[in-house]
Order: C-alpha cells, then sequence, then structure tokens
C-alpha cells in the first residue's frame, strides 16, 4: 500500500500551479493597466471640458492662455506648473471657503501629487477627495496641487499637457492614450 506523493507528482501539481499563477497575474495586470488608462482618459476629458466650459461661463480662457500671442504660432502648450496653474484656475471656479465642488468638474475623483513632486519620476499622486479630506494623512493644499494621471505602465504620477490653438480656438489635453 502506498503513502504519499512520488517526486513526479508533486513536481506536476507544482507546475500547474506556477502555470495557473503566471496565467492569473497576466490577466490581472493587464486589467490594471487597461482601467489605468480608462481613468485617465475620463479624468482628461472632464478637464477638458472643464476648461471649455469655463471659457463659455466666463467669455474668455483661463489667464495663461488670455496671454497668448495669436499673431505667432498656431498653438502652443502648456506643461508643468503652467498646466498646474490653469487646471487650478478652472478647478478653483466654484470651489470657496464652504468646499463645495467646482462647479465646472467633479474634483473629487481628479489625480493629484504636490507640485514640488510631480516633477519627480518616482512621484505617486492621490484622489482629489483625499488630498483635501479633514485629517488627511497627505494633505495638499490647493496651491500646491499639481493635476495629472496615473500612468497606465508603472503607476506613476504624470501631468497632463494642454495645448490652446489659436486658429481652431480650442484646447487639446495631452498625452493620447490609444
Amino acid at each position: 500500500m502506498r503513502k504519499g506523493f512520488t517526486i513526479v507528482e508533486m513536481l506536476a501539481v507544482v507546475a500547474i500551479i506556477a502555470i495557473l499563477a503566471t496565467i492569473i497575474t497576466t490577466a490581472a495586470s493587464s486589467t490594471i493597466k487597461s482601467g489605468r488608462k480608462k481613468r485617465a482618459v475620463v479624468m482628461q476629458s472632464a478637464l477638458a471640458q472643464a476648461i471649455s466650459a469655463y471659457y463659455a461661463q466666463e467669455g474668455k480662457w483661463p489667464s495663461l492662455i488670455e496671454q497668448v500671442d495669436t499673431d505667432g504660432e498656431d498653438s502652443e502648450t502648456f506643461t508643468g506648473t503652467k498646466a498646474d496653474q490653469i487646471f487650478r484656475e478652472v478647478v478653483g471656479k466654484g470651489f470657496g471657503r464652504s468646499g463645495a465642488k467646482s462647479m465646472l468638474v467633479d474634483a473629487s475623483a481628479l489625480f493629484v501629487c504636490e507640485a514640488g513632486a510631480a516633477s519627480s519620476k518616482k512621484a505617486y499622486g492621490i484622489d482629489f477627495s483625499e488630498a483635501t479630506a479633514k485629517g488627511a494623512k497627505r494633505k495638499i493644499s490647493f496651491s500646491e496641487m499639481a493635476f495629472g494621471y496615473q500612468d497606465p505602465e508603472t503607476g506613476r504620477f504624470r501631468r497632463f499637457s494642454i495645448t490652446y490653438n489659436c486658429r481652431t480656438d480650442s484646447v487639446v489635453l495631452g498625452p493620447t492614450f490609444e
């Protein structure tokens, strides 16, 4: 009468488990990357619509865009702190003392980081609502926020760019997510 498993049977079970773990890990990783990309596209669209709504409501673009010399180039791109300044102006519209959400965009799901840390390739962001909550561990003042998205590949913080097209009098946010 035989007791236990042979070494060959044990190796076969371990190999099957390893194959299943690889398949599950690959699928989970793909799902996470896809989710990050979808969230970035949604935030990109929401911020672009908020900038356009700002224009419709105020009758002018945010101050940095208004200062663009339309006689020169066809477009101007704002990155880094300049893009953050535009986002703060748009998101801050209606975000007053009461702490009410912006009239132009639901800021609670925006992805933010401290402006000083945003340029680091190792920067990680958090949700706007988490950064502004009372007693938050990583509270970020509105004036120090950098706005961006979670990189689909690495999960690290990346900033959006804003391109103002003088010919069409419109804005487009980058990067392009395929």
